[in-house]
């Protein structure tokens, strides 16, 4: 992404590499843009926890919808229990009039979610008004549903099943390690980490591995509650969700994973002190060590080589 965006103190801008890229390449651009910006503004402005892409509950769990029958890309559930449904589009110019119009009369294509009406349903569109200016995102609320508007039958425990199965697939292809309170597994190819909380993958490999999905929301959404995660410029890449993303996109290509610099004992220690974010006092029974059987079978060591965007540790262990 830093080759294609940057971030200035009025917003975020795109690079000139950006700004050269053919009409394919930029409507890619704005399509991933627009949809990354619509789940940030969930979390931050609707305080969704969880939104998933709906095409991903209807294939795990056999959907099925009209032929030709629009429909929002995304769905989940606020703090407060009620339903939020997003639809997201991306532009690689301005925002125009007829585009702006067609999202204010666009009515809303799912009527229910679980038998409720959702609270919020909206769109949302990223868009560059100048071609060296900064990011902006209109979000539209619809006022009424379309005639054909579908009911979504969702199981909130399959909700979550299918929220967190992505973690289980990149665990399964990659050997996770533990990182203080966090499962994590780095992918040296794309130079990223992905991570879930240990408390929380334990819930849902218990569900995958019994075949008993029961409580299964309920027990993740407590143990979410029960933990405390410092939201702060350094823990950019902590989620209220559990999950774990970090990215190290400016490394140098040229070494060798065995060539670049390493942690020593110390700042290992420290990094897996800052990732500690369960909240003790809370849950005494979280200071049991996580033992190898709690993980079906796999050997689970400390975090201590090359993680992309944590290890070499930066500052934010300082």
């Amino acid at each position: 992404m830093p080759a294609y965006l940057h971030w200035t103190r009025k917003g975020i801008k795109r690079t000139d590499l950006a700004l050269e890229l053919d009409p394919t390449e930029k409507g890619m651009l704005s399509y991933t843009l627009g949809q990354a910006m619509c789940q940030v503004f969930a979390e931050h402005l609707l305080s969704v926890r969880f939104l998933m892409h709906v095409s991903r509950y209807a294939d795990a769990y056999g959907l099925t919808f009209p032929p030709g029958q629009s429909r929002a890309d995304f769905f989940g559930p606020r703090y407060s229990g009620t339903w939020v449904v997003a639809e997201a589009k991306g532009r690689s110019g301005r925002l125009d009039k007829e585009t702006r119009q067609a999202m204010e009369a666009q009515k809303r294509t799912v009527k229910t979610v679980s038998g409720q009406v959702p609270e919020i349903s909206y769109a949302s569109a990223v868009d560059f008004p100048s071609r060296g200016g900064t990011m902006r995102l209109t979000a539209i609320d619809p006022e009424e549903a379309e005639p054909g508007a579908v009911d979504l039958h969702v199981n909130l425990d399959q909700f979550a099943l299918a929220y967190y199965t992505p973690f289980l697939d990149a665990f399964a292809h990659q050997q996770p390690q533990l990182l203080g309170d966090y499962v994590v597994a780095g992918f040296e190819s794309v130079r990223v980490t992905l991570g879930l909380l240990a408390p929380v993958l334990q819930r849902i490999e218990r569900a995958v591995y019994l075949e008993d999905t029961s409580g299964l929301y309920g027990d993740v959404t407590r143990l979410l509650d029960r933990h405390t995660t410092r939201f702060t410029r350094e823990t950019a890449t902590l989620y209220t969700d559990g999950t774990l993303f970090a990215a190290d996109w400016n490394h140098r290509p040229d070494l060798l994973p065995r060539e670049r610099p390493q942690p020593d004992a110390e700042q290992t220690r420290r990094l897996h002190e800052f990732y500690q974010v369960v909240d003790r006092q809370d849950d005494p029974s979280s200071e049991e060590s996580l033992r190898e059987e709690d993980w079906y079978g796999r050997d689970l060591t400390q975090a201590t080589g090359d993680l992309p965007g944590i290890f070499p540790p930066a500052d934010v262990a300082d």
